[in-house]
């Protein structure tokens, strides 16, 4: 019973904060995606790595609305397809404004539109499934 008591003020505690915190429209907020990636016949995970390396230089280093990103891989477990990327954002109107800067730095990136379009389809080869999720951060509760 306890137990029980005690997470509930928890819960609670929490729901609070949370409250107080989407109120004041302090915290930043976060696009998490994490795709399924495996290797195609003739692929590499070498390769992958050397596409996202390219996707990080031509997009997101130079995209001012996203504040940063990480880029996690599975390291154990019974799925190592798992590519987790975490993006920060100051707004939610920053999310917005973000996909729109991506869109235009992807023309920037590759003007040539075969080219471009070579990149895409390389990158669905590998990528199988995702899955997306836009969180706010709680700063009362952050270290």
């Amino acid at each position: 019973m306890k137990k029980l008591i005690f997470a509930f003020v928890l819960t609670f505690a929490v729901m609070l904060l949370s409250a107080n915190n989407f109120a004041q429209g302090e915290g930043h907020y976060y696009t998490v995606t994490t795709w399924k990636i495996s290797s195609p016949k003739g692929g590499s995970m070498s390769e992958f790595n050397e596409m996202m390396k390219e996707w990080y230089d031509k997009v997101v280093s130079k995209n001012e609305f996203v504040i940063s990103e990480k880029v996690l891989r599975h390291q154990s477990g019974v799925d190592m397809r798992d590519w987790v990327f975490i993006t920060e954002y100051a707004s939610w109107n920053d999310i917005e404004a973000a996909n729109t800067r991506q869109n235009e730095l992807v023309q920037e990136g590759w003007p040539d539109a075969e080219k471009r379009s070579a990149f895409f389809d390389k990158f669905w080869q590998y990528a199988r499934t995702h899955s997306d999720e836009i969180l706010q951060e709680v700063p009362a509760i952050r270290k």
